[in-house]
C-alpha cells in the first residue's frame, strides 16, 4: 500500500479537533451575520443600488436582491401531470499517448412524463470529434487545442444544445407543466477568464440554446447540490462595509477600505468562510425557498443580457440546494412556482437528487470497461484502414506494468 495511513491518521485526528474547537466561534459569527441581514429587510432598493455601485471594485462575489430579504416561499401545489427533460454529459479527453488525436463527448438524455399518460425515453448520444476543425479553434495566427478546460467548456455547451433539441421534440404541449433541467450552474464561470476567441465561440452557442428555450416559452433551470456559493454572503459583506453611502453614490472599494487604512480588521471579515446556505438554513422548512437574487458574476452581467442568471435556495431534507434560471423566466409569473414545485418533486422522487438528472447521468457516464472497448475500436479501425498509428512509450510502459 503506497498511502501511509499511520502518518495520515494523526493529521486527520488533529483536523477533527481543530474543527470541533472552531465550531462555537463560527456559530457566533453566523448569528451576527443573520441578524445583520434581517435588519435590512425593507431596504432592498438601497442595497440594489449599493450592489450596482460596488460591483466594479468589490473583491467578493455579489448577489442583487430581487425580492424582500425575508421572503420565504412555501412549496406550491405539485401537479399530477407534468413533463421534464434533462441532460448530463461526460467526455474522454484527447489522449496524447494514444493511437490518434480525438475526443469523445457522451450526452445522457432523458424525457419523462408523469400523470395520466406516463412515458419515458432514456438514451445516450455519443459523438466522436477528430477532424482538424473539431480539434482546434483557429484564427489568423493561432490554433487553440480543444482539450482540458476548453473541452469541458465544449461539453457544457453540448449539454445545453442537446437539452434544447430534447425540449423542442418532447415539450410541445403548452397546457402541460414542463421543465428543462440541467445539473450544475448555468453560469459559465470558466468562460469569464478564457481567451477571447474561446469565450466568444462557446458563449455564442450557449446563449443560442437559451434563446431557443425563451422563444418556445420552456422554463429552464439548473440544480446545484451542496452549493458553496458565497454571493448572498457578499451582499452581507456590503451591508457591513463602513464605506458604502448610497445617498452620496459611493459604493465599496476594497482597495481603499477605511477599516484597513486605520489598522483594523475589515468589518466584513466576520463573513469569512461562511456560505449562502448557512444564511438561510434556519429559516427554511422542507420544500420552502429563499428570496430570489440576481447573480452579479461578471460574465452573466456583461454577456447574458435577458438570460442573466437568477437563483434561490430550497430546502430538500437536510440540504439547501441552489436552483438557477435565466431572468426571462420571471416574465411568466407561474414559471417560478412551476420550477419550485417540479424541482422539489423530482428531488423527492430521487431521494434527495432529481430523478431525471440521475437517469441522465447514468446514460452519460463512460465506465472503464467502455473506455477500453472504445480504445480497441479505434485501434481496430486504424488497422483496417491501414492508417499510421502507434501509442507512446509511456503508454506502452504502463500497459506492460498493468499486464
Amino acid at each position: 500500500m503506497s498511502l501511509n495511513l499511520a502518518a495520515l491518521g494523526e493529521q486527520v485526528r488533529v483536523m477533527g479537533q481543530t474543527a470541533a474547537r472552531e465550531a462555537p466561534q463560527r456559530d457566533r459569527r453566523l448569528d451576527d451575520v443573520r441578524q445583520r441581514y434581517l435588519a435590512e429587510v425593507g431596504q432592498e432598493d438601497t442595497w440594489h443600488t449599493a450592489v450596482e455601485l460596488s460591483s466594479p471594485s468589490f473583491n467578493w462575489l455579489l448577489a442583487d436582491p430581487v425580492e424582500a430579504l425575508d421572503t420565504v416561499g412555501d412549496l406550491p401545489p405539485i401537479p399530477n401531470d407534468y413533463a421534464i427533460v434533462a441532460t448530463d454529459g461526460s467526455h474522454l479527453d484527447v489522449d496524447r499517448h494514444g493511437e490518434v488525436d480525438c475526443y469523445l463527448i457522451n450526452i445522457g438524455q432523458v424525457y419523462i412524463r408523469y400523470g395520466t399518460n406516463p412515458e419515458a425515453r432514456l438514451e445516450s448520444l455519443p459523438r466522436l470529434f477528430f477532424t482538424e476543425d473539431e480539434l482546434f479553434l483557429t484564427d489568423d495566427t493561432r490554433r487553440i487545442p480543444i482539450e482540458g478546460a476548453v473541452l469541458s467548456m465544449r461539453r457544457d455547451v453540448e449539454e445545453g444544445l442537446a437539452l434544447a433539441r430534447l425540449a423542442t421534440h418532447y415539450l410541445t404541449d403548452l397546457n402541460l407543466p414542463r421543465l428543462a433541467l440541467q445539473d450544475g450552474t448555468l453560469i459559465r464561470w470558466a468562460l469569464a477568464n478564457a481567451d477571447a476567441k474561446v469565450r466568444d465561440h462557446f458563449l455564442r452557442q450557449y446563449l443560442s440554446y437559451l434563446n431557443e428555450m425563451q422563444e418556445r416559452a420552456i422554463p429552464v433551470a439548473s440544480y446545484i447540490s451542496r452549493s458553496r456559493s458565497p454571493e448572498v454572503m457578499g451582499l452581507v459583506r456590503l451591508m457591513l462595509c463602513p464605506d458604502v453611502n448610497v445617498k452620496a453614490q459611493r459604493g465599496a472599494n476594497c482597495a481603499q477600505c477605511s477599516d484597513a487604512r486605520q489598522g483594523f480588521t475589515p468589518s466584513c471579515m466576520v463573513c469569512q468562510d461562511l456560505i449562502d446556505a448557512d444564511l438561510f438554513a434556519p429559516r427554511l422548512r422542507e420544500g420552502q425557498r429563499s428570496p430570489i437574487f440576481r447573480s452579479m458574476s461578471r460574465i452573466s452581467v456583461e454577456r447574458y443580457e435577458q438570460h442573466a442568471i437568477h437563483f434561490f435556495f430550497m430546502r430538500i431534507g437536510r440540504e439547501l440546494v441552489r436552483v438557477e434560471f435565466p431572468r426571462w423566466v420571471m416574465d411568466t409569473p407561474q414559471f417560478i412556482d412551476q420550477i419550485h414545485a417540479l424541482v422539489y418533486d423530482q428531488a423527492t422522487r430521487g431521494l434527495g437528487y432529481p430523478i431525471a438528472l440521475q437517469r441522465a447521468h447514468e446514460q452519460a457516464v463512460i465506465r472503464s470497461a467502455e473506455r477500453r472497448v472504445f480504445e480497441q475500436m479505434v485501434a481496430g479501425a486504424l488497422q483496417r484502414a491501414q492508417a499510421p498509428a502507434g501509442v507512446s512509450a509511456k503508454r506502452e510502459s504502463k500497459q506492460f506494468v498493468q499486464g
